[in-house]
Formats: structure tokens, C-alpha cells, sequence
């Protein structure tokens, strides 16, 4: 029986106790959270080409065995292993592989027994060799990608901090002009009392309008600083939506009819009420409808509220959810910007016509629709109007909501004019 022999019949009994003996070495401590098929590798083809190596001391042709280092080597350095714990677990099995042999090889001639030692440890030493070549290429792969990663991480964080610098500069600018405002009219205004003694009731109101729009800005501004750092709070409470939308919807239907618009609702929900929180909810639909109202110059405003059921599939029906939808015949929105509108500060063409938002308004409802756990959907057609649609379920899971967000103990209050 030659040695090539031996070591086939032995095979399964030096896995099995090369597999065991790496698991607990240990100085390979990367194989220790591995699974037994992990460990094994492609340690039985390793094996099959020694047998016939062995079987064949003429063979020179090792190019398969070479193929089975690339592998391993390639295998082992995702698996996360240093170069030292894959000689090492090769240094386990030529043991193993000699604890085997041993018995044959000593009735063997001596001749013979060098040669098969020589030959197995020259098989084994070019494995390891380019186990480790691509062991090291596969590291610098990784390295390489890792590179790539945290380049375009940094590229895209320079983007960012040029984005917030630019945002800042354009909200001091909004600030300055209602400021500016209020600082000349007020100036004018104690001039003109100085000289008359009269009270001019224009210079009052361009100050009290430059101030209210100014304390707006301020508000939007902290509160989307609110968001950006997780810093706020929801009351739960069962809110009848019909109701919500009706109370904002006459509020702001003066504004409406100020410029000849027709505002109507239409909700479908009678008493239905749903768990969420109502003053999140009443500055949504407040933020949608002032913004209908700002954007259109003629025609009419229309606000539904219906219950709706998605469907993943025919047999996987989702929850019913709240939709309240906003439709104007308005400038509308250019597909090109439609993607752009819910970020913070953009202003698209409508927006700097009329030179009279700070670009936060839409930003600060998606935030407030993602915080109630729901979407906001835009269709629009310039010179057509736009449709805003946000859905909200009709119970918040609470269980699901990702961690409570609450504000400090200097809760951010909203200054009421």
C-alpha cells in the first residue's frame, strides 16, 4: 500500500480531527465563531491532490494544488484571518498529515520515506505560499475598496458642510431683509412723530408684517433644527382629522379670498378619529393649505380627507390609512424640481418669484409626516397646479417608532405673535 493510499483511506479522519483541532487552537482565534463547513474550506480537494501526488512521486503537475491555496487564501482573508493563523492551521495539518503517514513510512525505504517527506512539505510550503499571495491581494482589495468608501464619504461630508454654509448665508439673508425693515420703518416712523405728533398707521403695519414674516423664519428655522437633532416630542391623542382639516381650512380661507380663490373640503371620515398627534397634524395641514394659498394666483383649492387600504398583494392587505390631499390650480412645480422641493432652504422658480419663502416650510412637514409615520406624495404640472397627498395610519404604533425623541428641559416653544 503506498503512502497516497494510506492517506485516502485516513482522509475523513484527518478532517475531522484538523477541523477540531483548529476550532480550539488557541492562536487562531478567528476560527473560533466559524461553522464546521467554514473551517473545512476546500481542505478534501487539498487532500485528494496529495493522495495522488503521493500515489504518483513522478507527477511534477502541483498546478492544481496551487489553484487550492489561491482559494483558500481568498476565502480565509474574508473570513477575517491574519496571515499567521493560516500558516499555523497549515502547520496543524502537515502534522496531522505526518501523524498519519508515520507507521507506513518507517517500512518504507529510507529513500522513499525522504522523498515523500520532502515531497509533501514542498507541496505544502508552495500552498502556503500562495494561500498568503492571495490572502495579501484580497487585503488590499479590501483595502482599496475601504479607500474608495471613505473618499467619496468625504467628498460627499465636504458637499454637505458647503450645502449648510450656503443654507446659512441664504436664511441671513432672509433674516436681513424683514429686519432691515422693521429698523427703517420703525426709524421713520419716530421721525415723522417727532416732527407731527401724528401716528402713521402704514409705517406700523409694514413693521408689524416685516416682523411676523421675520418671527416666522426664526420659527421654521428652529425647528428644522429641532428635527435635524432628534430633539422632539408627539402627543398621542385620538383626533377627529375631518375636524382638524375643517378648523384650518376656515382659518385660512380669508387669506384665500383675499385674492379671489375658492377654497372647499371634502372629508369622508364623518367621526372617525385617528391615535396621533393633533397639533403635528393641524401644522401639516396648515403648512400645505398656506402654501396652496400663496402659490396660486387664481382658481380654486380643494382639500379631501378619505380612508384608504394598500395593498402589497391580493392576500397581504396593509392597514388602512388616513390620505388628506391638497389640490390647487397654482403655478405648479417642474418635474426637474419635484425631487428637490422637501429638502431644506431649496427654493425652486415659484419660490423666488415671489421672493417669499424661506424654503423650510416643506421640509419641516415631511419631517413632521415621517415623525407621524407617514408619506407625503407630490404630482404637478406647471401652469397647472400641484397636488400635494400626505397618508397617515389610523394608529401610531408606538412599539415600532424607532426611540422616543423628547426635547430638553428648555423645550423649544413657538413665539406667538
Amino acid at each position: 500500500m503506498n503512502l497516497g493510499e494510506v492517506l485516502a483511506i485516513a482522509q475523513e479522519n484527518i478532517i475531522q480531527d484538523w477541523v477540531a483541532q483548529v476550532q480550539s487552537d488557541q492562536t487562531i482565534e478567528s476560527a473560533h465563531h466559524l461553522t464546521y463547513t467554514a473551517v473545512l474550506n476546500s481542505l478534501p480537494n487539498l487532500l485528494n491532490i496529495l493522495e495522488h501526488l503521493l500515489s504518483q512521486p513522478s507527477s511534477e503537475d502541483i498546478t492544481d494544488l496551487l489553484e487550492e491555496g489561491l482559494v483558500h487564501g481568498a476565502v480565509r482573508a474574508k473570513q477575517g484571518y491574519d496571515a499567521e493563523e493560516i500558516v499555523r492551521e497549515y502547520s496543524v495539518l502537515r502534522n496531522i498529515i505526518f501523524e498519519t503517514l508515520e507507521a507506513e513510512m518507517l517500512r518504507s525505504e529510507p529513500l522513499l520515506m525522504l522523498r515523500a517527506i520532502r515531497l509533501i512539505d514542498g507541496a505544502l510550503d508552495r500552498v502556503i505560499a500562495y494561500s498568503l499571495k492571495r490572502y495579501t491581494e484580497e487585503r488590499i482589495r479590501a483595502v482599496n475598496l475601504l479607500y474608495d468608501e471613505l473618499l467619496a464619504s468625504n467628498q460627499e461630508l465636504d458637499r454637505l458642510v458647503r450645502h449648510a454654509r450656503t443654507n446659512m448665508a441664504h436664511l441671513a439673508h432672509e433674516l436681513k431683509s424683514p429686519l432691515s425693515s422693521i429698523i427703517g420703518y420703525s426709524d421713520l416712523f419716530l421721525r415723522q412723530q417727532a416732527k407731527t405728533g401724528e401716528v402713521h398707521s402704514h409705517y406700523i403695519a409694514q413693521v408689524l408684517t416685516s416682523g411676523r414674516r421675520l418671527l416666522v423664519m426664526i420659527n421654521e428655522a428652529l425647528e428644522m433644527s429641532a428635527y435635524a437633532t432628534g430633539k422632539v416630542r408627539l402627543t398621542f391623542e385620538q383626533v377627529q382629522v375631518c375636524e382638524v382639516v375643517e378648523e384650518v381650512a376656515t382659518v385660512l380661507e380669508i387669506l384665500a379670498q383675499q385674492k379671489g380663490l375658492t377654497m372647499t373640503t371634502d372629508c369622508a371620515l364623518g367621526q372617525q378619529t385617528v391615535l396621533t398627534d393633533k397639533g403635528r397634524l393641524r401644522q401639516i395641514v396648515t403648512n400645505l393649505i398656506s402654501n396652496a394659498i400663496r402659490y396660486t394666483e387664481s382658481g380654486s383649492i380643494h382639500i379631501g380627507v378619505r380612508v384608504v387600504r394598500m395593498h402589497n398583494s391580493p392576500d397581504e392587505p396593509l392597514p388602512e390609512r388616513i390620505e388628506i390631499a391638497v389640490i390647487d390650480t397654482g403655478l405648479g412645480i417642474d418635474a426637474a424640481e419635484q425631487r428637490q422641493v422637501f429638502e431644506p432652504y431649496y427654493q425652486g422658480k415659484a419660490g423666488q418669484q415671489l421672493a417669499c419663502s424661506t424654503g423650510l416650510g416643506l421640509a419641516i412637514t415631511h419631517q413632521m409626516v415621517k415623525l407621524l409615520q407617514g408619506n407625503i406624495h407630490l404630482e404637478s404640472e406647471p401652469g397647472r397646479g400641484s397636488t400635494f397627498t400626505i397618508a397617515l395610519p389610523l394608529q401610531y404604533q408606538q412599539e415600532e417608532a424607532a426611540i422616543e425623541e423628547t426635547l430638553p428641559n428648555h423645550e423649544l416653544q413657538n413665539i406667538e405673535s
